[in-house]
């Protein structure tokens, strides 16, 4: 015996070392020499998505300065070509510059020349004449560009300076990044030029915010490989080198490798812009990187072996001390279950066959004891009420066992729901209690089977029943007691069903008298109702109903009480229409509510009786009755709130703003300002007075109609995204999309797919 458990303990050991190495081993022999390697080229690619968003983003932001001369050109007011050098001139053109300044941070200042009057105009209104801006303190004085007027001069395409020190006024020193453009670019005779300043720290904080686990540098150069910009002065590889480097590279203009110096690793990514041509470089040190990567292999290594040791420790101990317990369970199995001609067996052998013996006699005894169990027979008949009972025959061969039969040939099946003014389990087992007990006492012709339905507060009676048999009233009186017994209103719906499968038949019918209990809840009238007896529903009304509802989400948009009232009106009769069936009665409702719940929202989102009526609003069980007060309070509520909230404006009225709006807020140029100017008054006054006149922001408002107006176009027109995003004001599909999808909650395309109405 003793050779026998040493055995069996080499055996155990074994077994679970070579357990736990098999997996160790395939991290050894495959992870580390993969790791690396697969680091190396994930922070390349990483390096190469970051400087490719770089460029982007640098696109992105000097498409304005490309633009400026155009829209220069275009401006009336100025008269580039007839510019006369008189004091009302220079006030007129220092006063339209004023239009061009740029809201975003990118652009730190904007100067117009005009060659004939010998004058710069910068877009926060001053102006200065060729003589005083080259003086230090005075105007913009460049160091390093002391012919800068004979180069304005005779400029004919964009000229970009790297950044350099420039005194702006006041004596500040400010490293700029300066672009020169002719009047029109390309052209001759050209009255004049655009000089647009960028402070180098701004491009550089926008480089240091694309990711704050970057640690590396980036470089700028024109489309001739000249440097622009650097964002660290002190970069551990110059600018020459990087050049070189770069021409190893992809010939298309985008590619990544790796470059070694003075003894350093480092990732360099290259890109260029097809929009001006020039060329965004990352260098990124892998030093470290591979260096945590080493320290962690051989911390890794240390700790498997360590865990090795210690689960070997483990596993020897437990087993020894387990031994004896797992012999006397052997000893005690083979007393036990002793089958007669059985060959020798060891431990593990006899433990195996005593469970399946085990296994054997419970099964057994299971089988016993769940046919007394009345639960399982009411799972059998709501399996059969669900439609997941098989063939009748089927069926009925499972049901003996449990004492169910339907001896009749017409079959009928009843929804009992017991309304309770509050969640009450002592009066649902009451009610229960009550039922099950009648089955014993039910009238000669019919034989049926209470159950409780899924839901808490309804039973379910499924019955055979002869001709003749009167199951209405006998369901009426029994419905009469249950009310004088638990104190709660009782509904009961009736279905019939003429198939000639018996389990088919009941699931109709039980579906059936869903319909009909759902109805009684609605519309009340008589406590006991048969299906048949239902009216049928009327056609048509779902496209009148969308109609006003998106009516209904216009007016709470414009503010329009009038108009929310009238809505709400039409609503709640279509609503309270005696044909219309209960599922769509509560779609109705559903759907209503949320929108002047939301309007209410958009005037009050922190108020707690807002808070309250919603949970109120909700609730799943209301009468048709109270369904359409709660619409009408809804409705008041809001059009109070819109009235207190909105008091009439002297300045521009509510239906100027939107007329204006509609006419305007289309097109890619519309803005604060615009619409400020539109209205004379100051950008801060107009947002003010716009958000007390429309009760909501102005970005919100605008986007809002941005969206609906392109959800017209989706549903109706097969225009690109890109089309739709032009000819609804945004200014590239990006934004577009996900403006759409920050309001409606899907993208434009999945949209399109599920709302389009044309093919």
């Amino acid at each position: 015996m003793k050779r026998s458990r040493m055995n069996l303990l080499i055996q155990h050991l074994v077994s679970y070392f070579l357990v736990l190495l098999f997996p160790l081993l395939i991290i050894l022999v495959y992870y580390y020499p993969h790791s690396t390697a697969v680091v190396k080229q994930k922070e390349m690619d990483w390096n190469t998505h970051l400087t490719e968003q770089v460029r982007t983003s640098m696109d992105t932001f000097t498409r304005y300065v490309y633009n400026l001369p155009f829209e220069l050109l275009k401006n009336r007011e100025i008269k580039l070509y007839n510019a006369e050098d008189i004091d009302y001139q220079r006030v007129q053109i220092a006063n339209e510059m004023r239009k061009y300044n740029a809201t975003d941070g990118f652009v730190d200042n904007t100067l117009l020349y005009i060659q004939s009057m010998g004058y710069l105009f910068a877009k926060t209104g001053s102006a200065y004449n060729v003589g005083d801006f080259g003086k230090p303190g005075i105007g913009y004085y460049y160091k390093d560009w002391p012919d800068m007027f004979n180069e304005l001069n005779q400029l004919k395409g964009t000229l970009v300076r790297p950044v350099e020190d420039v005194i702006i006024p006041g004596s500040n020193h400010v490293r700029m990044l300066t672009f020169a453009l002719p009047l029109p670019i390309g052209g001759y005779e050209t009255p004049g030029a655009v000089l647009i300043m960028v402070r180098e720290d701004t491009i550089i904080r926008m480089l240091n915010s694309m990711s704050e686990m970057y640690s590396g540098d980036f470089f700028i150069l024109d489309g001739e490989g000249r440097p622009l910009l650097t964002s660290n002065k002190g970069s551990y590889i110059p600018t020459n080198e990087v050049q070189s480097f770069l021409t190893g590279l992809d010939k298309s203009g985008k590619g990544a490798g790796f470059y070694e110096k003075g003894g350093s690793s480092y990732i360099i990514s290259h890109t260029v812009s097809d929009k001006n041509g020039w060329q965004y470089v990352s260098v990124l040190p892998v030093t470290e990187m591979l260096q945590g990567i080493q320290t962690i292999q051989r911390n890794t290594v240390l700790l498997i072996g360590m865990m090795l040791l210690l689960e070997i420790l483990v596993i020897y101990v437990a087993i020894r001390r387990n031994y004896q317990p797992i012999k006397r369970i052997v000893d005690f199995a083979s007393n036990l279950f002793e089958p007669g001609g059985r060959k020798p067996m060891n431990e593990f052998e006899m433990i195996r066959f005593a469970l399946g013996e085990l296994v054997s006699v419970n099964s057994s005894l299971d089988a016993r004891v769940k046919q007394t169990m009345p639960v399982l027979r009411d799972h059998l008949l709501l399996e059969l009420v669900s439609g997941k009972a098989g063939n009748d025959e089927a069926f009925m061969r499972q049901a003996a066992a449990y004492g169910i039969a339907f001896p009749h040939e017409a079959v009928a099946v009843a929804v009992l729901s017991i309304e309770s003014p509050k969640s009450d389990e002592g009066t649902e087992c009451r009610a229960a209690e009550y039922l099950r007990a009648l089955e014993a006492a039910q009238p000669i012709g019919g034989t049926g089977y209470f159950l409780k339905s899924i839901y808490s507060h309804e039973m379910i009676y499924v019955c055979s029943y002869e001709a003749g048999f009167a199951m209405k009233q006998f369901l009426a009186d029994t419905g009469k007691e249950l009310e004088e017994q638990t104190g709660a209103k009782v509904y009961i719906g009736i279905g019939t069903s003429s198939k000639p499968d018996r389990a088919e038949a009941i699931h109709i019918a039980y579906l059936q008298a869903v319909r009909a209990t759902e109805h009684l809840q609605l519309r009340g009238g008589s406590p006991v109702i048969v299906f048949d007896e239902l009216e049928a529903p009327k056609s048509g009304s779902v496209s009148y109903y969308a109609e006003l509802l998106q009516s209904l989400e216009l007016a709470i948009l414009k503010n329009d009480t009038g108009a929310v009232r009238s809505i709400t009106d039409r609503i709640v009769s279509q609503m309270s229409s005696a044909g219309m069936p209960p599922h769509m009665v509560r779609s109705v409702y559903i759907n209503t509510v949320s929108a002047l719940l939301n309007g209410l929202q958009r005037f009050s989102p922190e108020d707690d009786v807002l808070l309250r009526l919603t949970d109120t609003a909700y609730q799943f069980r209301y009468t048709v009755d109270q369904m359409a007060d709660i619409i009408r309070d809804s409705c008041e509520r809001l059009c109070l709130m819109i009235q207190n909230t909105l008091p009439p404006v002297r300045n521009a009225s509510q239906d100027e703003v939107t007329r204006f709006i509609e006419q305007r807020g289309l097109h890619p140029d519309f803005s604060l300002q615009l619409i400020a100017d539109h209205f004379a008054m100051s950008p801060s006054n107009f947002s003010h007075h716009f958000k007390k006149t429309m009760g909501q922001n102005f970005k919100e408002y605008i986007d809002l109609f941005r969206i609906q107006t392109s959800i017209q176009l989706l549903r109706t027109t097969n225009q690109t995204l890109d089309g739709v995003a032009q000819q609804t004001g945004f200014s590239n599909t990006s934004s577009f999309i996900r403006c759409f999808k920050k309001i409606v909650g899907t993208t434009p395309g999945q949209y399109r797919e599920t709302h389009k109405l044309i093919s």
